[in-house]
């Protein structure tokens, strides 16, 4: 009971406990920072470390697409008479940066050591200030640059230019709650088995799918998986995009081996006709992605002997192989530990999007595409009590900037965003924890939104895989398992006759999808405004739902109904109480009261832990 009503508060209070997160982000580790945080609400504080082996000043940016302009910058350097300086900055584009009117960063610590300078400092995750950038649960670009000397008179200025090589961006996840759990603080008895492909000479295409089968442990009692962990070879990290853990029931073992297909291209004749029951997502991994442990109640289930126990696993890998290389082998996987303590609760994966359907316009800004896990379907899977949802990947390839998971009541009176990511990097997708596991109801809606801008694709892009198409997903964990593995919408293109384009465009309501695409294709001197016709099409069209079971992809009944889109309006954005000026009295006794709670939660949580 204690510690039930220990860990509800923790939620409640969004306490996380972090151990410090690491990145470097120079080569050879000329440039590395660590970060730590309690709490995530936005008056919390988040404490920096920066090194660098330099004697001259240091600087750290976030910024929200990778370049100088609009990045907040912070600035430090120890002088000859040792003494600190730390700036708190903004860059207005690619010169000297200016220093805030406000001063919002603290200085804790700083060092010079052996020609490597050492900064720590702290601030808030939401500082209120305007020439800052707000520290979310989306992907955060951070920029660093170093400079040989200290400034001149303490002054930093165009003669302390970093140069065309002390400086870089990398994409990190600052709220990463997922990947922190020391292992130390894991069960005695673990044991982990591999997935991966042995010397596999990948072909000479920009696109491979590559799939294998794998049997799983033999073990005669049920066990709980605790955590995945990437195994890229060395030097691949550019060409494994990412992959997918399936698992499968119904493939007979003897036949598949007796048959020689254990490995081949996905949806070929090179694979068995037993793949088609592999559609049971255990756990998805994509470019940029580090280890992911499951929360300390729930694991994946495996072993024993029953029905839920799965025959067989497939790995697929997506190699992305843009320049047609014929010379990759590669012999990459996951890690998969286990063990035989089990946790309260059987955790689940759903795929909630689509990709069938997916039209983007050339040059696209912001263009929008949407998928919608409907009613129709979460009636049909979830038990009575619902399910809880707490984590999440979202996917798009080289076009996506934007992803966003939305919530809405069964009624629609209600709605929420679940999780985004507003500077989504193709390059770097984690899988992540939902600050507060969201409890989801049959009848509720999810809905998916894809934001799309690339002004130098001067051609339509459909969905598909490969990584030059584009996909629009968002993989849930969850937990109880459900008999569940895809949910979302697909809509095709159905313009309105009274709009103005629709003649220019030369549509035909008897046409089918693939005609009308023909014709958009054949439109000349493509505009902004054609865009918008067809960006207004997808929230004007009816999509249809699609619901599909765990194993032999066998849909759910009655879920191909019509669903309007304009019928779940984006949720009201949530603006927080961290920068309000005039809050009541009452408000702020009921904050200050919270935040006493907190404290004392996280120090209880403390004690339990070394109990």
């Amino acid at each position: 009971m204690e510690t039930a009503l220990l860990f509800i508060l923790l939620l409640l209070c969004n306490f996380v406990s972090t151990e410090d997160l690491s990145a470097s982000l120079a080569a050879g580790g000329k440039f590395n920072v660590s970060w730590s945080f309690s709490e995530t609400t936005p008056d919390s504080e988040i404490v920096f470390t920066i090194s660098a082996h330099t004697e001259g000043w240091v600087g750290l940016g976030f910024s929200p697409n990778g370049a100088m302009t609009g990045a907040d910058l912070i600035v430090a350097w120890i002088d000859s008479e040792g003494t600190s300086h730390l700036m708190d900055m903004h860059a207005t584009g690619n010169w000297l940066p200016l220093v805030d009117s406000s001063q919002d960063v603290s200085l804790v610590s700083a060092s010079e050591v052996n020609g490597v300078t050492s900064v720590t400092f702290k601030r808030k995750i939401n500082t209120c200030d305007d020439e800052d950038a707000v520290i979310m649960t989306s992907t955060t670009r951070l920029i660093y640059a170093f400079g040989d000397t200290d400034p001149t008179n303490n002054v930093l200025s165009s003669l302390n230019y970093h140069g065309a090589t002390n400086r870089g961006v990398k994409s990190v996840y600052l709220l990463d709650t997922a990947s922190k759990i020391p292992d130390e603080s894991l069960p005695d008895d673990l044991q982990y088995f591999d997935l991966n492909v042995t010397d596999y000479h990948v072909p000479a295409t920009d696109t491979t799918y590559h799939c294998s089968f794998h049997d799983p442990p033999q073990l005669d009692t049920k066990h709980h998986i605790l955590s995945i962990e990437p195994l890229i070879t060395k030097g691949n990290e550019a060409l494994v995009h990412h992959m997918v853990f399936y698992a499968c029931w119904g493939v007979d073992k003897e036949h598949l081996r007796n048959n020689n297909k254990t490995e081949g291209i996905c949806a070929t004749p090179e694979m068995p006709e037993f793949e088609s029951s592999c559609f049971n997502v255990e756990y998805a991994w994509a470019i940029g992605g580090s280890k992911f442990y499951w929360p300390a109640h729930t694991g994946v289930p495996i072993g024993g002997n029953d029905s839920s126990s799965p025959d067989y696993y497939m790995l697929q890998m997506h190699y992305d192989n843009p320049q047609l290389l014929d010379t990759w082998v590669d012999s990459s996987g996951l890690r998969v530990t286990y063990t035989s303590n089990l946790r309260e609760k059987d955790a689940g994966t759903i795929q909630v999007g689509t990709v069938d359907g997916l039209i983007v316009p050339p040059k696209p800004e912001n263009f929008e595409y949407i998928s919608i896990c409907h009613t129709s379907c979460t009636e049909q899977w979830m038990p009575d009590d619902g399910v809880t949802v707490f984590g999440y990947l979202l996917h798009a390839h080289l076009l996506g900037a934007k992803i966003k998971l939305d919530w809405y009541s069964k009624d629609g009176s209600q709605s929420e965003v679940l999780a985004e990511d507003n500077f989504y990097d193709f390059n770097y997708q984690e899988n992540r924890l939902l600050p507060v596991p969201k409890k989801l109801l049959p009848g509720e809606t999810l809905k998916v939104t894809c934001t799309y801008t690339d002004s130098s694709r001067d051609r339509f892009t459909y969905g598909g895989e490969p990584s030059t198409d584009e996909m629009c997903l968002a993989f849930l964990n969850y937990y109880p398992k459900q008999q569940i593995s895809t949910c979302g919408s697909y809509t095709s293109i159905n313009i309105n006759q009274t709009d103005p384009l629709y003649q220019r465009w030369g549509f035909n309501t008897s046409s089918n999808v693939e005609d009308n695409i023909e014709l958009l294709e054949e439109v000349a001197n493509w505009s902004k405004e054609d865009t918008l016709v067809l960006q207004r099409s997808y929230y004007e069209t009816d999509h249809y739902s699609f619901c599909t079971k765990l194993s032999f992809h066998i849909n759910y009944p009655n879920v191909l109904v019509p669903i309007s889109p304009q019928s779940y309006p984006d949720p009201p954005v949530s603006q927080g109480n961290s920068c309000l000026q005039d809050t009541p009295n009452s408000g702020a006794k009921s904050t200050a009261s919270l935040y006493l709670v907190c404290s004392v939660v996280g120090l209880l949580s403390l004690v339990y832990k070394l109990m």
